[in-house]
């Protein structure tokens, strides 16, 4: 028996179809019957026809091996090997498989979820995400929560989540309210989660209510109402109707003692003046010289340090030294980060850089001045560097995914390389203003830096 696949290989997208052709051919010396069954991770979305081939000696037959992909995580994306076993009826020992491969295309698909849709409490609540990957590939999704004005604050814990396909990624949210409500019953407040899919700019976003009941509830206020009132009719009631107090007692008859005036008194004596001693005044005592504001070292009153974390310019090598900037000083998740030829405030602080380091990992995120919250960002599969807002308790923590990692390391020459933590690859000034990008790292001068009051 001799077998053969034609072609070995092919690519397939979810939804579609493709085929291969088998070959069989009866190398024996009797009529034979083959069966035919695909075997493999594609077998449930694989068919052969016919599935039965009869066949004389020296002759040889023909199937058609069909795949039809469902758009659903059971095809993964990526090449899959497959098989289709040849078995012979009358001497089945003798079968075999013919091998080739099938290579089916990415697709993504997410549907998140809030769970619950209404959360209750005085002090505060919990709900959560659910990240539910129904593509056939991983994604990475990032949650930010938006509150209405003051009245709330939701934080995601974690930021961001991986989801393999078929699965479901889950994050916790904390709803804190802006104040606390003493009395007024509930109060109702909508806030938003939105998800937004690596590669997509458009995030999805999630809608639930925060009710808030009042620490004293209503029943207790028309109960301590009651309570008051009747309090100050009983009061009212004591003072209109206050008893009236009355004696018996009567004066004892006889003849009143005129008691002398004038002269018949006796007027007390005075007492007889004595000596005082003369307090002697004690002057004043003299100031402390030692009081007195001494002047500060240096001649003058020392300078205030300045308040707020440490800003920095970051500068290329490369040409006449261009500066790491915010694509016009842009605020939304996927601005790109650029370089401007000269040092320039036409955007604010689009060129100001606040380096926050993780001594555990030896490890940096660089967030952008003139967009609070939002870090340097190398864009999932590509090599494009954006800004990405992220929660400010993992800008502090570290509790960042990779790609918005970054490591400093100085290279021979006194200039800092900017390695990204998630691929390796060193930022590289492309001398424009659309796009810093990350590539391959070596000693050219467009991947060395110079950071402004970097240590030597």
């Amino acid at each position: 028996m001799w077998t053969s696949l034609e072609p070995d290989a092919t690519t397939v997208e979810p939804g579609a179809s493709a085929s291969v052709r088998l070959r069989v051919r009866n190398t024996g010396d009797t009529v034979e019957e083959y069966r035919l069954q695909v075997v493999g991770a594609t077998a449930g979305w694989a068919r052969v026809q016919p599935d039965v081939l009869r066949l004389y000696p020296g002759a040889e037959g023909t199937a058609e091996v069909r795949f039809a992909p469902p758009r659903t995580p059971d095809a993964l994306a990526g090449p899959t090997p497959f098989g289709v076993r040849v078995t012979p009826r009358e001497t089945p020992q003798a079968g075999n498989v013919a091998e080739g491969q099938v290579t089916v295309g990415p697709f993504a698909e997410i549907r998140p979820e809030l769970l619950p849709l209404v959360v209750r409490g005085r002090l505060g609540a919990k709900a959560a995400v659910a990240v539910d990957n129904l593509g056939n590939q991983q994604l990475t999704a990032s949650l930010s929560g938006r509150e209405n004005g003051d009245a709330l604050e939701v934080e995601s814990e974690p930021g961001s989540v991986q989801v393999e396909p078929g699965r479901a990624g889950f994050a916790d949210l904390r709803i804190k309210p802006g104040a606390i409500s003493w009395v007024g019953g509930t109060r109702k407040h909508p806030f938003t989660v939105s998800v937004l899919r690596s590669g997509v700019p458009e995030p999805i976003e999630l809608r639930g209510t925060y009710e808030q009941p009042s620490v004293i509830p209503r029943w207790a206020m028309v109960l301590l109402s009651i309570l008051f009132a009747l309090l100050l009719a009983f009061a009212v009631m004591w003072f209109q109707h206050k008893p009236t107090m009355a004696t018996q007692a009567t004066e004892k008859p006889g003849s009143q003692q005129v008691l002398p005036q004038d002269d018949g008194m006796k007027k007390a004596p005075s007492p007889s003046p004595s000596p005082s001693k003369e307090k002697k005044e004690e002057p004043p005592p003299e100031e402390d010289k030692d009081d007195a504001p001494k002047p500060k070292p240096g001649g003058g009153p020392q300078e205030d340090k300045p308040k707020g974390p440490k800003l920095r310019t970051i500068r290329s090598n490369e040409g006449s030294g261009w500066y790491l900037e915010v694509k016009e000083g842009k605020q939304a998740d996927g601005t790109y980060i650029g370089q401007n030829a000269s040092q320039s405030d036409q955007f604010g602080k689009n060129q100001d850089w606040i380096l926050h380091h993780y001594p555990e990992s030896d490890t940096y995120s660089l967030e952008s001045a003139s967009a609070p919250g939002a870090i340097m960002d190398q864009k999932v599969n590509t090599n494009i560097v954006q800004i990405f807002h992220a929660p400010a308790e993992n800008i502090r923590t570290g509790r960042l995914p990779d790609n918005q990692k970054w490591k400093l390391e100085r290279r021979d020459d006194g200039l800092t390389r900017i390695v990204a933590v998630g691929s390796g690859e060193c930022l590289v000034d492309m001398q424009n203003d659309k796009s810093a990008l990350t590539w391959k790292c070596d000693d050219r001068n467009s991947m060395g830096w110079t950071i402004s009051d970097w240590p030597k």
